[in-house]
């Protein structure tokens, strides 16, 4: 029945109106007293159901024209005031639920003048008139509706509070991963760096290719560890740096030939195509488009074989990146294993409106993906 409480949002007032719209039709051409109408009543009653619609902007002057025509259609011998009286009331129904102040207290006192006019009768006293028309015509879809606009206010406190209560949950989250990132990973990426360097400086390295790779570790695992760093700021305080400042986008072409280069110093062969152009993405482009580049590239490295050679391919067309790394290690797909790579860049390229797409291609296995230069607004 959630419909139900739905139907009373100030959004739906068309619907409503047209609800009571057509019972009101409904009433004139299938009650059995229908046929007694005068002009005078059919002529009230259709101006009230088609003025009623300016319930969508301002209750209070439907409460004001249905009061006044209350009014002049008994002047004017009016006979039958169903469809107004009940004009009348959903008026202040609505007036009830979408207003509060000067207009509510104003349309209590105009609605009552105006029920006064069509349900007074002489042979009653005129304060029981008047108690009649308040609490009937009147005051009851007032009430009514002052009901539902402060059920309405506490449902929207309520999914306000569960806002800020989510907001907490997912600080206080953010916090634990960064305090962990911090304590254990860096930590540990950090005592790696360390290792590293005093293997450069103090042990004797003859072998030139043994201080190349010492050099590439320590080269690598400084940069991991700066990032790591970064992402701990962002998760303690979101507001204070953005994860697409971890890469620049007129630094791409060189990050992108540095991830390259790492490749054929494991021993991959890779014929990489980039585009010149790549500097022109913007930051959260560029960081996807070298996040794409690094784990393709180590997933070839790892599934392929270190001894595979791979093709790159990194092309601006139009307002779109075309990127499309695809290796000639075998036939096999790769090896299903607890990493989540791949979800991570799929995920990556979709909350920037682009898509992804990996599978068996020829002899290998291909990875290709279509990113917006300029990453769309979530």
């Amino acid at each position: 029945m959630l419909w139900v409480g739905r139907l009373f949002e100030e959004r739906y007032t068309p619907l409503r109106l047209t609800i009571v719209t057509l019972s009101g039709v409904g009433y004139l051409t299938l009650a059995p007293d229908g046929s007694t109408l005068s002009k005078v009543d059919w002529v009230l009653a259709v101006g009230v159901l088609i003025f009623g619609y300016v319930n969508i902007w301002s209750p209070f002057a439907v409460v004001l024209g249905v009061s006044t025509a209350l009014g002049v259609g008994y002047f004017f011998g009016a006979d039958n005031d169903v469809v107004p009286t009940v004009a009348l009331a959903w008026a202040m129904f609505e007036l009830g639920a979408r207003r509060f102040g000067w207009q509510v207290w104003c349309g209590l006192i105009l609605g009552i003048a105006g029920s006064m006019v069509s349900d007074y009768d002489e042979a009653l006293d005129v304060a029981l008139t008047v108690l009649y028309a308040a609490a009937a015509g009147v005051a009851a879809p007032l009430l009514l509706g002052l009901h539902v606009r402060a059920l309405g206010e506490l449902n929207r406190q309520a999914a306000d509070r569960a806002s800020q209560e989510l907001s907490r949950v997912r600080a206080e989250e953010r916090t634990n991963i960064a305090r962990e990132l911090h304590d254990l990973v860096a930590h540990h990426v950090a005592s790696i760096v360390l290792r590293v360097a005093v293997a450069r400086n103090v042990l004797p390295l003859d072998d030139p290719r043994v201080r190349q790779v010492l050099d590439d570790v320590h080269s690598t695992g400084s940069g991991a560890l700066a990032d790591l760093r970064r992402l701990v700021a962002v998760l303690r305080d979101p507001g204070s740096a953005q994860p697409t400042s971890f890469v620049d986008p007129e630094g791409l072409p060189v990050a992108l030939r540095s991830a390259v280069e790492r490749s054929h110093q494991i021993g991959l062969t890779v014929e990489a195509d980039i585009d010149p152009d790549v500097i022109r993405l913007d930051a959260r482009t560029a960081l996807a488009v070298l996040r794409l580049t690094q784990e393709g590239l180590a997933n070839v490295a790892k599934h392929a074989g270190t001894a595979a050679r791979a093709r790159l391919s990194i092309q601006l067309s139009g307002d779109q990146v075309e990127f499309d790394l695809q290796d000639f290690g075998g036939p096999s797909a790769p090896a299903t294993g607890g990493g989540h790579g791949l979800i991570g860049l799929r995920e990556r390229v979709e909350v920037l409106g682009g898509r992804l797409q990996a599978g068996p291609a020829d002899s290998g296995w291909r990875l290709t993906a279509l990113v917006p230069r300029m990453a769309a607004a979530t």
